[in-house]
Protein backbone atom coordinates (compact mmCIF):
# COMPACT_ATOMS: atom_id res chain seq x y z
CA UNK A 1 0.00 0.00 0.00
CA UNK A 2 1.34 3.33 -0.99
CA UNK A 3 1.45 6.54 1.01
CA UNK A 4 -0.75 8.56 -1.63
CA UNK A 5 -3.25 6.35 -1.37
CA UNK A 6 -4.62 7.77 2.12
CA UNK A 7 -4.05 4.75 4.05
CA UNK A 8 -0.14 3.91 4.22
CA UNK A 9 0.34 6.67 6.53
CA UNK A 10 -3.01 6.01 9.05
CA UNK A 11 -1.17 3.24 11.34
CA UNK A 12 1.41 5.37 12.36
CA UNK A 13 -0.85 8.81 13.11
CA UNK A 14 -2.79 6.65 15.47
CA UNK A 15 0.37 5.30 17.11
CA UNK A 16 1.72 8.92 17.41
CA UNK A 17 -1.62 9.80 18.78
CA UNK A 18 -1.60 6.71 21.81
CA UNK A 19 1.99 7.98 22.34
CA UNK A 20 0.64 11.67 22.42
CA UNK A 21 -2.46 10.25 24.87
CA UNK A 22 0.34 9.09 27.56
CA UNK A 23 1.00 12.90 28.56
CA UNK A 24 -3.17 13.40 28.68
CA UNK A 25 -3.29 13.65 31.95
CA UNK A 26 -1.04 16.93 32.20
CA UNK A 27 -3.53 19.11 29.50
CA UNK A 28 -6.21 21.21 31.17
CA UNK A 29 -9.96 20.22 30.57
CA UNK A 30 -10.53 21.96 26.88
CA UNK A 31 -7.44 20.23 25.74
CA UNK A 32 -8.26 16.90 26.62
CA UNK A 33 -12.42 17.75 25.58
CA UNK A 34 -10.73 19.03 21.99
CA UNK A 35 -8.65 15.67 21.62
CA UNK A 36 -11.52 13.59 22.76
CA UNK A 37 -13.54 15.19 19.94
CA UNK A 38 -10.82 14.87 17.28
CA UNK A 39 -10.55 11.20 18.28
CA UNK A 40 -14.20 10.17 18.39
CA UNK A 41 -14.04 11.40 14.95
CA UNK A 42 -11.30 9.96 13.30
CA UNK A 43 -12.58 6.27 14.96
CA UNK A 44 -15.89 7.35 13.21
CA UNK A 45 -14.38 7.85 9.85
CA UNK A 46 -11.87 4.37 10.52
CA UNK A 47 -15.37 2.46 11.10
CA UNK A 48 -17.07 3.63 7.70
CA UNK A 49 -13.33 2.73 6.00
CA UNK A 50 -13.36 -1.03 7.54
CA UNK A 51 -16.88 -1.48 6.87
CA UNK A 52 -16.39 -0.45 3.31
CA UNK A 53 -13.12 -2.66 2.96
CA UNK A 54 -15.08 -5.25 4.79
CA UNK A 55 -17.76 -5.11 1.70
CA UNK A 56 -15.19 -5.35 -0.85
CA UNK A 57 -13.69 -7.91 0.46
CA UNK A 58 -16.72 -9.96 1.00
CA UNK A 59 -17.52 -9.29 -2.86
CA UNK A 60 -14.41 -10.74 -3.81
CA UNK A 61 -14.92 -13.21 -1.61
CA UNK A 62 -11.18 -13.10 -0.10
CA UNK A 63 -12.27 -15.17 2.78
CA UNK A 64 -12.55 -18.03 0.94
CA UNK A 65 -8.98 -17.98 -0.28
CA UNK A 66 -7.58 -18.77 3.45
CA UNK A 67 -10.52 -21.54 3.96
CA UNK A 68 -12.45 -19.51 6.06
CA UNK A 69 -16.48 -20.78 5.95
CA UNK A 70 -17.40 -16.48 5.17
CA UNK A 71 -16.55 -12.88 6.32
CA UNK A 72 -17.47 -12.83 10.32
CA UNK A 73 -14.90 -16.38 10.50
CA UNK A 74 -11.96 -14.51 8.57
CA UNK A 75 -12.72 -11.26 10.22
CA UNK A 76 -12.62 -12.70 13.68
CA UNK A 77 -9.63 -14.26 12.80
CA UNK A 78 -7.48 -12.26 11.45
CA UNK A 79 -8.73 -9.73 14.54
CA UNK A 80 -8.66 -11.24 17.21
CA UNK A 81 -12.19 -9.29 18.13
CA UNK A 82 -14.18 -12.34 18.51
CA UNK A 83 -17.04 -14.00 16.41
CA UNK A 84 -19.62 -11.48 18.21
CA UNK A 85 -17.81 -8.39 17.41
CA UNK A 86 -16.37 -9.66 13.64
CA UNK A 87 -20.11 -10.53 13.18
CA UNK A 88 -21.10 -7.20 13.74
CA UNK A 89 -19.05 -5.80 10.79
CA UNK A 90 -20.19 -8.52 8.84
CA UNK A 91 -23.42 -7.65 8.88
CA UNK A 92 -22.91 -3.55 8.73
CA UNK A 93 -21.06 -4.54 5.69
CA UNK A 94 -23.69 -6.38 4.25
CA UNK A 95 -25.80 -3.53 4.71
CA UNK A 96 -23.71 -0.63 3.44
CA UNK A 97 -23.65 -2.86 0.21
CA UNK A 98 -27.23 -3.32 -0.22
CA UNK A 99 -28.24 0.47 1.01
CA UNK A 100 -25.99 3.50 -0.54
CA UNK A 101 -28.00 5.56 1.51
CA UNK A 102 -26.39 4.26 4.34
CA UNK A 103 -23.43 4.29 3.20
CA UNK A 104 -23.04 7.73 2.41
CA UNK A 105 -24.48 8.62 5.92
CA UNK A 106 -22.24 6.91 7.72
CA UNK A 107 -18.87 8.47 5.52
CA UNK A 108 -20.82 12.04 6.50
CA UNK A 109 -21.47 11.26 9.74
CA UNK A 110 -25.33 11.61 10.01
CA UNK A 111 -25.00 7.99 11.21
CA UNK A 112 -22.95 6.66 13.59
CA UNK A 113 -21.83 2.59 13.59
CA UNK A 114 -24.38 2.35 16.52
CA UNK A 115 -26.85 3.58 14.16
CA UNK A 116 -25.72 1.16 11.38
CA UNK A 117 -25.78 -1.90 13.87
CA UNK A 118 -29.35 -1.07 14.37
CA UNK A 119 -30.22 -1.32 11.01
CA UNK A 120 -27.67 -4.49 9.88
CA UNK A 121 -29.40 -6.54 12.97
CA UNK A 122 -32.93 -5.22 11.50
CA UNK A 123 -32.17 -6.32 7.73
CA UNK A 124 -30.25 -9.57 9.03
CA UNK A 125 -33.51 -11.28 10.54
CA UNK A 126 -35.60 -9.42 8.36
CA UNK A 127 -39.12 -11.04 6.77
CA UNK A 128 -39.35 -11.10 3.16
CA UNK A 129 -42.06 -7.69 3.51
CA UNK A 130 -39.47 -5.76 5.59
CA UNK A 131 -36.42 -6.93 3.41
CA UNK A 132 -38.66 -5.27 0.40
CA UNK A 133 -39.64 -2.10 2.53
CA UNK A 134 -35.83 -1.44 3.14
CA UNK A 135 -34.89 -2.05 -0.63
CA UNK A 136 -37.18 0.79 -1.16
CA UNK A 137 -34.53 3.89 -1.69
CA UNK A 138 -37.03 6.44 -0.37
CA UNK A 139 -37.45 3.96 2.59
CA UNK A 140 -33.50 4.28 3.58
CA UNK A 141 -33.61 8.40 3.04
CA UNK A 142 -36.29 8.34 5.87
CA UNK A 143 -34.26 5.86 8.00
CA UNK A 144 -31.34 7.88 7.70
CA UNK A 145 -33.12 10.92 8.11
CA UNK A 146 -34.75 10.00 11.36
CA UNK A 147 -31.41 8.18 12.23
CA UNK A 148 -29.69 11.70 11.84
CA UNK A 149 -32.40 13.20 14.39
CA UNK A 150 -32.14 10.10 16.92
CA UNK A 151 -29.22 8.72 19.26
CA UNK A 152 -28.79 4.76 18.66
CA UNK A 153 -30.82 4.04 21.70
CA UNK A 154 -33.76 5.81 20.28
CA UNK A 155 -33.19 4.59 16.99
CA UNK A 156 -33.32 1.00 18.07
CA UNK A 157 -36.88 1.57 19.16
CA UNK A 158 -37.86 4.03 16.60
CA UNK A 159 -36.43 1.35 14.04
CA UNK A 160 -38.76 -1.67 15.88
CA UNK A 161 -41.79 0.17 15.72
CA UNK A 162 -41.28 0.95 12.44
CA UNK A 163 -40.52 -2.49 11.53
CA UNK A 164 -44.13 -3.33 13.52
CA UNK A 165 -45.82 -0.80 11.05
CA UNK A 166 -44.99 -2.41 8.17
CA UNK A 167 -45.17 -5.97 8.66
CA UNK A 168 -47.61 -6.46 12.29
CA UNK A 169 -47.13 -10.12 12.34
CA UNK A 170 -43.07 -10.14 12.34
CA UNK A 171 -43.55 -8.36 16.30
CA UNK A 172 -45.60 -11.71 17.22
CA UNK A 173 -43.16 -13.72 15.72
CA UNK A 174 -40.04 -11.99 18.01
CA UNK A 175 -42.26 -12.38 20.72
CA UNK A 176 -42.47 -16.14 20.42
CA UNK A 177 -39.07 -16.19 19.18
CA UNK A 178 -38.19 -15.15 22.69
CA UNK A 179 -40.54 -17.38 24.58
CA UNK A 180 -38.63 -20.17 22.73
CA UNK A 181 -35.52 -19.06 24.11
CA UNK A 182 -36.35 -18.10 27.26
CA UNK A 183 -34.21 -20.07 29.93
CA UNK A 184 -33.30 -19.69 33.87
CA UNK A 185 -30.01 -21.46 35.72
CA UNK A 186 -29.23 -20.99 39.10
CA UNK A 187 -25.55 -22.77 40.02
CA UNK A 188 -24.50 -23.11 43.31
CA UNK A 189 -20.94 -22.32 44.45
CA UNK A 190 -18.60 -21.64 47.08
CA UNK A 191 -18.91 -17.65 46.27
CA UNK A 192 -22.60 -18.05 45.95
CA UNK A 193 -25.59 -18.63 43.54
CA UNK A 194 -25.32 -17.77 40.51
CA UNK A 195 -27.98 -16.87 38.48
CA UNK A 196 -28.39 -16.26 34.36
CA UNK A 197 -31.11 -16.42 32.46
CA UNK A 198 -33.04 -14.66 29.28
CA UNK A 199 -36.72 -14.22 29.40
CA UNK A 200 -38.54 -12.08 26.44
CA UNK A 201 -39.18 -8.37 26.61
CA UNK A 202 -42.72 -8.50 27.81
CA UNK A 203 -41.61 -10.75 31.12
CA UNK A 204 -38.35 -9.10 31.56
CA UNK A 205 -40.48 -5.54 32.10
CA UNK A 206 -42.66 -6.84 34.24
CA UNK A 207 -39.33 -8.43 36.52
CA UNK A 208 -38.36 -4.96 36.00
CA UNK A 209 -41.11 -2.97 37.25
CA UNK A 210 -41.16 -5.76 40.14
CA UNK A 211 -37.60 -5.14 41.37
CA UNK A 212 -38.08 -1.47 41.27
CA UNK A 213 -41.18 -1.38 43.17
CA UNK A 214 -39.21 -3.30 45.70
CA UNK A 215 -36.08 -1.42 45.78
CA UNK A 216 -37.48 2.28 45.65
CA UNK A 217 -35.09 5.81 46.46
CA UNK A 218 -32.72 5.08 48.81
CA UNK A 219 -32.40 6.87 51.81
CA UNK A 220 -29.53 8.94 52.81
CA UNK A 221 -28.11 5.89 54.61
CA UNK A 222 -28.66 2.92 52.12
CA UNK A 223 -24.82 2.53 50.85
CA UNK A 224 -26.05 -0.75 48.67
CA UNK A 225 -25.27 -0.64 44.74
CA UNK A 226 -28.17 -0.71 42.87
CA UNK A 227 -26.81 -4.12 41.54
CA UNK A 228 -27.32 -5.30 45.24
CA UNK A 229 -30.63 -3.22 45.68
CA UNK A 230 -31.87 -5.26 43.15
CA UNK A 231 -30.39 -8.54 44.17
CA UNK A 232 -32.28 -7.82 47.60
CA UNK A 233 -35.98 -7.24 45.44
CA UNK A 234 -34.98 -10.84 44.48
CA UNK A 235 -34.52 -12.40 47.50
CA UNK A 236 -37.50 -10.63 48.72
CA UNK A 237 -39.43 -11.37 46.42
CA UNK A 238 -38.98 -15.28 46.82
CA UNK A 239 -39.63 -15.01 50.76
CA UNK A 240 -42.59 -13.48 49.36
CA UNK A 241 -43.65 -16.34 47.59
CA UNK A 242 -42.41 -19.07 50.09
CA UNK A 243 -44.42 -17.20 53.11
CA UNK A 244 -47.73 -16.94 51.04
CA UNK A 245 -50.15 -20.05 52.12
CA UNK A 246 -51.40 -19.50 48.54
CA UNK A 247 -48.45 -21.10 46.92
CA UNK A 248 -48.71 -24.24 45.16
CA UNK A 249 -52.19 -24.66 46.09
CA UNK A 250 -53.30 -28.64 46.97
CA UNK A 251 -49.96 -29.18 47.84
CA UNK A 252 -49.56 -31.59 50.98
CA UNK A 253 -46.49 -29.01 51.96
CA UNK A 254 -46.03 -25.98 50.57
CA UNK A 255 -42.83 -24.55 49.85
CA UNK A 256 -40.62 -23.09 52.79
CA UNK A 257 -36.55 -23.18 53.52
CA UNK A 258 -35.53 -25.08 56.12
CA UNK A 259 -32.61 -25.38 59.01
CA UNK A 260 -31.48 -28.41 60.91
CA UNK A 261 -29.77 -28.02 64.38
CA UNK A 262 -28.83 -30.45 66.65
CA UNK A 263 -30.06 -30.02 70.24
CA UNK A 264 -27.26 -28.92 71.57
CA UNK A 265 -27.24 -26.29 68.93
CA UNK A 266 -30.26 -24.97 69.85
CA UNK A 267 -30.08 -24.99 73.31
CA UNK A 268 -26.98 -22.79 72.84
CA UNK A 269 -28.99 -20.13 70.65
CA UNK A 270 -31.66 -19.98 72.99
CA UNK A 271 -29.09 -18.98 76.22
CA UNK A 272 -29.14 -15.76 74.66
CA UNK A 273 -27.51 -14.80 71.74
CA UNK A 274 -27.41 -11.22 69.98
CA UNK A 275 -26.61 -10.33 66.96
CA UNK A 276 -24.55 -11.60 64.29
CA UNK A 277 -21.36 -12.01 67.09
CA UNK A 278 -23.36 -13.77 69.82
CA UNK A 279 -24.70 -16.50 67.22
CA UNK A 280 -21.26 -16.51 66.21
CA UNK A 281 -20.06 -16.86 69.67
CA UNK A 282 -22.78 -19.69 71.15
CA UNK A 283 -22.25 -21.65 68.13
CA UNK A 284 -18.85 -22.28 68.81
CA UNK A 285 -17.80 -25.78 69.99
CA UNK A 286 -21.24 -26.94 68.74
CA UNK A 287 -22.71 -28.83 65.60
CA UNK A 288 -23.03 -25.98 62.58
CA UNK A 289 -26.69 -25.19 61.42
CA UNK A 290 -27.13 -26.43 57.88
CA UNK A 291 -30.30 -26.08 55.22
CA UNK A 292 -32.34 -29.56 54.25
CA UNK A 293 -29.74 -29.65 51.50
CA UNK A 294 -26.78 -29.80 53.41
CA UNK A 295 -25.53 -26.20 53.05
CA UNK A 296 -24.12 -24.52 56.29
CA UNK A 297 -26.36 -21.75 56.95
CA UNK A 298 -24.39 -18.25 58.14
CA UNK A 299 -24.99 -16.55 61.49
CA UNK A 300 -26.22 -13.69 59.95
CA UNK A 301 -29.23 -15.05 58.21
CA UNK A 302 -29.73 -17.49 61.14
CA UNK A 303 -30.39 -14.63 63.48
CA UNK A 304 -33.05 -13.58 61.03
CA UNK A 305 -34.72 -16.73 60.71
CA UNK A 306 -34.96 -17.06 64.70
CA UNK A 307 -36.64 -14.06 64.74
CA UNK A 308 -39.64 -14.67 62.62
CA UNK A 309 -39.92 -18.58 60.76
CA UNK A 310 -42.10 -21.42 61.74
CA UNK A 311 -41.12 -24.00 63.59
CA UNK A 312 -41.72 -27.51 63.32
CA UNK A 313 -39.99 -29.65 65.97
CA UNK A 314 -38.37 -33.13 64.39
CA UNK A 315 -37.05 -35.56 66.64
CA UNK A 316 -34.37 -37.91 65.43
CA UNK A 317 -32.47 -40.77 66.75
CA UNK A 318 -28.99 -40.82 66.70
CA UNK A 319 -28.63 -42.50 63.05
CA UNK A 320 -30.71 -39.39 61.86
CA UNK A 321 -33.87 -40.85 60.99
CA UNK A 322 -36.95 -38.66 61.78
CA UNK A 323 -38.80 -40.54 64.72
CA UNK A 324 -40.93 -37.46 65.79
CA UNK A 325 -42.82 -34.46 64.43
CA UNK A 326 -44.09 -31.77 66.38
CA UNK A 327 -46.33 -29.01 65.56
CA UNK A 328 -45.79 -26.09 63.59
CA UNK A 329 -46.57 -22.79 64.78
CA UNK A 330 -46.53 -18.98 63.54
CA UNK A 331 -44.78 -17.08 65.36
CA UNK A 332 -46.70 -13.78 64.13
CA UNK A 333 -50.39 -14.63 63.16
CA UNK A 334 -52.55 -13.43 60.49
CA UNK A 335 -54.12 -11.40 62.88
CA UNK A 336 -51.19 -9.68 64.66
CA UNK A 337 -49.56 -9.25 60.80
CA UNK A 338 -52.77 -6.88 59.83
CA UNK A 339 -52.72 -4.82 62.94
CA UNK A 340 -49.09 -4.17 62.17
CA UNK A 341 -49.56 -3.57 58.66
CA UNK A 342 -52.19 -0.72 59.93
CA UNK A 343 -49.77 0.74 62.62
CA UNK A 344 -46.46 0.64 60.33
CA UNK A 345 -47.58 1.00 57.14
CA UNK A 346 -44.68 -1.08 55.60
CA UNK A 347 -40.96 -1.36 56.39
CA UNK A 348 -40.12 0.77 59.37
CA UNK A 349 -36.72 1.77 58.35
CA UNK A 350 -36.73 5.85 57.89
CA UNK A 351 -37.23 6.47 54.06
CA UNK A 352 -37.14 2.84 53.06
CA UNK A 353 -40.38 2.58 51.80
CA UNK A 354 -40.88 -0.50 50.56
CA UNK A 355 -44.78 -1.84 51.36
CA UNK A 356 -46.09 -4.08 53.84
CA UNK A 357 -46.84 -7.08 51.83
CA UNK A 358 -42.88 -7.55 51.07
CA UNK A 359 -41.95 -7.13 54.60
CA UNK A 360 -41.26 -9.25 57.60
CA UNK A 361 -42.28 -9.65 61.46
CA UNK A 362 -39.20 -8.51 63.70
CA UNK A 363 -39.88 -8.66 67.49
CA UNK A 364 -38.88 -5.53 69.15
CA UNK A 365 -37.19 -8.17 72.00
CA UNK A 366 -35.68 -10.50 70.66
CA UNK A 367 -37.36 -14.18 70.80
CA UNK A 368 -34.49 -15.94 70.82
CA UNK A 369 -32.70 -13.78 72.84
CA UNK A 370 -34.62 -11.40 75.56
CA UNK A 371 -37.49 -14.42 75.17
CA UNK A 372 -39.71 -11.72 73.94
CA UNK A 373 -43.29 -12.58 73.56
CA UNK A 374 -45.17 -12.93 70.44
CA UNK A 375 -47.68 -9.54 69.98
CA UNK A 376 -48.58 -6.60 68.26
CA UNK A 377 -47.32 -4.47 70.53
CA UNK A 378 -43.63 -6.88 70.44
CA UNK A 379 -43.69 -6.80 66.61
CA UNK A 380 -42.34 -4.43 63.77
CA UNK A 381 -42.53 -4.81 60.55
CA UNK A 382 -39.41 -4.59 58.19
CA UNK A 383 -38.19 -5.47 54.49
CA UNK A 384 -35.83 -8.57 54.29
CA UNK A 385 -32.70 -6.00 53.77
CA UNK A 386 -33.38 -4.12 57.26
CA UNK A 387 -34.56 -7.14 58.67
CA UNK A 388 -31.13 -8.57 58.47
CA UNK A 389 -29.21 -5.26 58.87
CA UNK A 390 -30.74 -5.09 62.11
CA UNK A 391 -29.60 -8.82 63.18
CA UNK A 392 -26.24 -8.30 61.79
CA UNK A 393 -25.41 -4.70 63.00
CA UNK A 394 -27.54 -5.69 66.82
CA UNK A 395 -29.40 -2.70 66.49
CA UNK A 396 -31.85 -2.06 69.25
CA UNK A 397 -35.19 -0.39 68.04
CA UNK A 398 -37.50 2.49 69.97
CA UNK A 399 -40.55 3.19 68.76
CA UNK A 400 -41.43 6.83 68.22
CA UNK A 401 -44.92 7.88 67.99
CA UNK A 402 -46.20 11.06 66.21
CA UNK A 403 -49.55 12.35 66.82
CA UNK A 404 -52.00 12.85 64.04
CA UNK A 405 -53.46 15.79 63.32
CA UNK A 406 -56.70 13.97 64.41
CA UNK A 407 -57.35 10.80 65.84
CA UNK A 408 -59.56 7.91 64.02
CA UNK A 409 -60.37 4.56 64.61
CA UNK A 410 -58.77 1.97 62.26
CA UNK A 411 -61.12 0.12 60.64
CA UNK A 412 -61.00 -3.43 61.93
CA UNK A 413 -62.93 -6.88 62.24
CA UNK A 414 -64.20 -6.96 65.85
CA UNK A 415 -63.31 -10.47 64.98
CA UNK A 416 -59.99 -10.38 64.68
CA UNK A 417 -59.68 -8.87 68.02
CA UNK A 418 -61.22 -11.67 69.75
CA UNK A 419 -58.86 -13.71 68.19
CA UNK A 420 -55.83 -11.58 68.34
CA UNK A 421 -52.96 -11.50 70.59
CA UNK A 422 -54.96 -10.12 73.71
CA UNK A 423 -52.49 -7.16 73.51
CA UNK A 424 -55.58 -4.43 73.68
CA UNK A 425 -53.05 -1.43 74.47
CA UNK A 426 -52.27 -2.32 70.89
CA UNK A 427 -55.51 -0.70 70.07
CA UNK A 428 -54.50 3.15 71.15
CA UNK A 429 -51.33 2.25 68.64
CA UNK A 430 -53.74 1.17 65.81
CA UNK A 431 -55.86 4.32 66.33
CA UNK A 432 -53.02 6.98 65.22
CA UNK A 433 -50.93 7.18 62.07
CA UNK A 434 -48.35 5.06 61.12
CA UNK A 435 -45.53 4.66 63.91
CA UNK A 436 -41.81 5.94 63.31
CA UNK A 437 -38.98 4.34 64.94
CA UNK A 438 -35.48 4.85 65.73
CA UNK A 439 -32.36 2.48 65.25
CA UNK A 440 -29.73 2.50 67.33
CA UNK A 441 -26.03 0.79 67.74
CA UNK A 442 -25.48 -1.25 70.58
CA UNK A 443 -23.28 1.87 72.05
CA UNK A 444 -26.47 3.95 71.97
CA UNK A 445 -25.49 6.14 68.66
CA UNK A 446 -28.40 6.60 66.52
CA UNK A 447 -28.39 4.33 63.19
CA UNK A 448 -31.51 5.75 61.55
CA UNK A 449 -34.21 8.09 63.06
CA UNK A 450 -37.33 9.94 61.77
CA UNK A 451 -36.89 13.65 60.28
CA UNK A 452 -38.54 14.66 63.31
CA UNK A 453 -38.90 12.44 66.01
CA UNK A 454 -41.47 14.27 68.56
CA UNK A 455 -44.37 12.33 70.42
CA UNK A 456 -44.10 10.00 72.85
CA UNK A 457 -42.25 6.53 72.89
CA UNK A 458 -42.76 3.22 73.66
CA UNK A 459 -39.51 1.92 75.61
CA UNK A 460 -38.78 -1.20 73.52
CA UNK A 461 -34.90 -2.11 73.19
CA UNK A 462 -34.20 -4.92 70.69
Amino acid sequence: MRDDDGLGGLTSAARRAAERALEASTWDAPMRAQALAELDEAARLVAAARVRVLAAADAARDWARSGDRDLAAWHARTTRDGAQVAGARARAAALVAAMPAVDAALGDGRLTEAHVAVLARTAARATPVVAAALADPRVQDGLVAQGARLDAREYARAVERWVAAVDPPSDERDHAEQRANRSLWLTDSPSGTHIKGVVDAQAGKRLRLALEALSPRPGDDDDRTPEQRRADALAAMADHVLSDPGTTPGALVRPHVSVVLSERTWLALCAGAAGVAGVARVLQGVPPVRDEDGALVPPAELARLLCDAQLTRIVVDAAGVPVDLGRTQRLFTNEMRRALVVRDGGCAWNGCGIPARWTEGHHLDWWGRDGGGTSVENGVLLCAFHHHLVHAEDLRIVRVWTPPPRRRRALHDPDEDAAGSGDHADGDALAGEHATYEFRRPDGRVRSAPPRAVGREVDRAA
